[in-house]
């Protein structure tokens, strides 16, 4: 069940233009709001975020990477009974490792990162309810939640003992004078489309659990993107760590570091890198009209439908 609601969930953030999800942000907060003056909330979260790229185990969209805790906090205002806006800070880390392949070619190009990630978000979470009013009488609401986060990464690997920042020694050719290559920015956009499930653990306090999807506009969470420069012409360039780490395919099979012409791939350069968050929250709602509040006003609704 939940394999078909990941990959539903890709589809739409892949389909949803980010000027579309700006509109409703901006529409939720700038005018509803000045209609209904609702409740604020406060959120905690807890779960793992996967990360979705070049050093997924499998070459293909839904192949995901090791799962590392993330935490966060949100404060939220609910502007109508159905639709609620809320800010969004989490903290959480990526990994990949070429080691975890079931692909040869990609085991042997030996290549992994880890990365702690920043988001900022603003997000809106639309109640299904709304249109399904039958969930009402299970306690039950779901939601769809959409977004748009900043984010900042650092992609790292470990390395004779320590860890190297990968951006900063450019290890597809981005320091080489004349490459035509920008180092890469470690900020970023991620787009998020999810769905919420939402239970009352009392009057005030709610259990909710949490699958989104994010899709960035970067390929380079994990430092993989284009193409090898050969050894030879990074140690000559005075990089010597970067030709070290760009290509690592010595190391695994125990022999001196091996030479690729220029321009043979390293990584995919048709998708961008995405990262999926898992998580559990618990939400408080303050002032007068707690969550309970709400199940009974949905509940003489549904009962003026059964009476229609």
């Amino acid at each position: 069940m939940w394999t078909n609601v990941l990959q539903l969930l890709m589809i739409m953030v892949k389909r949803v233009p980010t000027s579309i999800i700006c509109y409703f942000v901006v529409f939720y907060f700038v005018f509803l709001n000045n209609l209904v003056a609702q409740d604020f909330s406060a959120k905690f979260y807890l779960g793992a975020m996967y990360y979705q790229g070049d050093l997924s185990p499998r070459p293909f969209d839904f192949s995901f990477g090791p799962g590392n805790m993330t935490f966060g906090i949100s404060i939220g205002k609910d502007l109508k009974d159905w639709v609620s806006f809320h800010g969004r800070f989490m903290l959480g880390r990526l990994s990949g490792d070429d080691a975890f392949s079931n692909d040869a070619n990609r085991r042997s190009r030996n290549l992994r990162f880890s990365t702690s990630l920043c988001e900022y978000g603003v997000y809106s979470d639309l109640k299904i309810n709304k249109l399904w009013k039958s969930l009402n009488k299970y306690k039950l609401r779901i939601f769809l939640t959409i977004g748009l986060n900043l984010i900042h990464f650092n992609p790292r690997t470990f390395y004779n003992g320590q860890w190297v920042n990968l951006q900063a020694i450019g290890t597809e050719g981005q320091t080489l004078v004349g490459s035509g290559k920008e180092k890469y920015s470690l900020y970023g956009i991620s787009r998020p489309i999810g769905i919420i499930l939402e239970f009352d653990l009392s009057r005030h306090l709610l259990l909710g659990m949490e699958v989104t999807p994010r899709r960035t506009y970067t390929d380079y969470l994990d430092d993989v993107s284009g193409t090898y420069v050969n050894y030879d012409e990074m140690v000559a360039a005075g990089n010597q760590l970067g030709a070290n780490l760009s290509n690592r395919t010595g190391e695994y099979f125990g022999t001196d570091n091996v030479r690729v012409p220029t321009g043979t791939p390293r990584g995919n350069l048709k998708n961008n890198d995405w990262y999926t968050l898992f998580a559990l929250s618990f939400k408080y709602k303050f002032g007068s009209m707690p969550a309970q509040n709400f199940i009974e006003k949905q509940d003489e609704e549904l009962k003026k439908e059964t009476i229609k």
